[in-house]
């Protein structure tokens, strides 16, 4: 029986890049779509520009922008909201990456965001459940987890220090660093992504001052960020860095008792070996720490049977998108819930969250049953939700809710 398809996915307002697990290369189109005036007829990147360029079509770009201020474009006369357009994009970019295949087995498909933002990660969900990818199989990521991914999936003489990705692309550079943490029983591995100021377009490159100047600020980029640490590697993705002779000065500083290794589409690939790993459907062998998943365990005291125990609430290293948590206890000699946040890093300290039952009806001790639910709203928040749910037929409960949220 053959096994469906794994694909990795990297969207960004510049490119789209598509990698199916087990080829050879990267489908990369810049993130552009245009719709034929006079027909229902889409196309997507370089052949989307020729059609707008000729008259014969309207085109639009930088997606990712339209999805976050939830934008519309019009074409003869009838409006697209954003997320119709990405998921005609995406639908057209999936078929020409999978050929002859059908959407139908896709098995798990993994997409990778530069900045996991909920708003965004919902419109980005909806879209592909409308070109028919299941629920079951969708997993969204940031550009850092895929980049983890991406790095487990390598040597282990290239990470057994730090390792730096720089990602240049059309008007946007950007950096991420990564690194195991020692110590810990489980292998724990964080990565963390800055973006630069000193981004700049690549047309600067088309002239020689031009590519002095980059080749200037990449250089001064790489000194602040790398001097007076410990690198294994070096990994540069993205278009600005598919030809390298202009950046002489970058090269001899990043270059310097360290492996340097290009590869197109790197988080489209750590996206695909994400998806992978969902298709082997084990659990996870190493705790991953990045803007997708908290840095803390949350947990609360309860008594079991009698039993003084410990209810973990979320994991750490638990993906935070799209991740609830449900409990129901009845409070003994108490008013208040005491919430606990326990960080991975020893440096930061516990913290604990009491949050007041006073607003429910008062009734005698362990006479009200309380339903607590838990959402996690990013990597660093938590949201409460504690309802009375009351106490059989004496104690009928009442709609009473107390909402509270957690920053950590």
């Amino acid at each position: 029986m053959d096994m469906g398809l794994n694909i990795g996915i990297d969207l960004c307002d510049d490119h789209l890049a598509i990698y199916v697990s087990g080829e050879d290369k990267v489908s990369i189109w810049p993130t552009v779509i245009c719709r034929e005036k006079n027909k229902e007829k889409w196309h997507i990147g370089e052949e989307a520009y020729r059609q707008a360029l000729s008259g014969k079509g309207v085109l639009t770009d930088k997606l990712i922008s339209l999805l976050l201020k939830d934008g519309r474009s019009t074409v003869s006369g009838r409006t697209y909201t954003a997320e119709e357009l990405c998921a005609n994009l995406l639908g057209k970019a999936i078929s020409e990456a999978i050929a002859d295949r059908d959407i139908s087995e896709i098995e798990n498909l993994c997409l990778a965001l530069h900045e996991p933002l909920p708003g965004l990660m919902d419109s980005v969900s909806k879209a592909l459940l409308s070109i028919g990818i299941k629920e079951k199989a969708i997993r969204l990521i940031s550009h850092s987890e895929a980049f983890i991914r991406y790095m487990l999936s390598k040597d282990k003489e290239l990470y057994n220090n730090t390792v730096g990705l720089f990602d240049l692309s059309e008007g946007s550079l950007s950096y991420f660093e990564f690194r195991m943490i020692r110590g810990l029983s489980l292998r724990t591995v964080i990565c963390n992504g800055t973006d630069m100021e000193e981004a700049f377009h690549l047309d600067i490159l088309r002239n020689e001052s031009g590519r002095k100047l980059a080749d200037h600020i990449l250089a001064e980029c790489a000194r602040k960020l790398m001097e007076k640490k410990i690198f294994s590697s070096v990994f540069l993705t993205g278009k600005g860095f598919e030809e390298l002779e202009w950046a002489e000065e970058f090269k001899e500083f990043i270059c310097r008792r360290r492996r340097v290794i290009y590869e197109d589409g790197i988080f489209a690939r750590g996206a695909a070996l994400a998806a992978e790993l969902c298709a082997e459907g084990g659990g996870e062998d190493e705790l991953l720490l990045c803007d997708t998943r908290i840095p803390a365990e949350i947990s609360m005291d309860v008594s079991v049977e009698g039993r003084p125990n410990r209810l973990i609430l979320a994991a750490a290293g638990t993906p935070w998108y799209g991740y609830t948590a449900h409990a129901e206890f009845i409070p003994q000699g108490q008013t208040s819930v005491d919430i606990d946040v326990n960080p991975v890093d020893r440096h930061i300290q516990k913290q604990r969250k009491t949050v007041e039952l006073s607003a429910f009806p008062e009734r005698p001790d362990r006479c009200t049953r309380v339903s607590m639910d838990m959402k996690l709203g990013g990597a660093r928040r938590a949201e409460l939700c504690f309802r009375d749910l009351g106490f059989g037929e004496f104690f009928p409960g009442t709609d009473t809710e107390i909402r509270s949220e957690i920053e950590f």
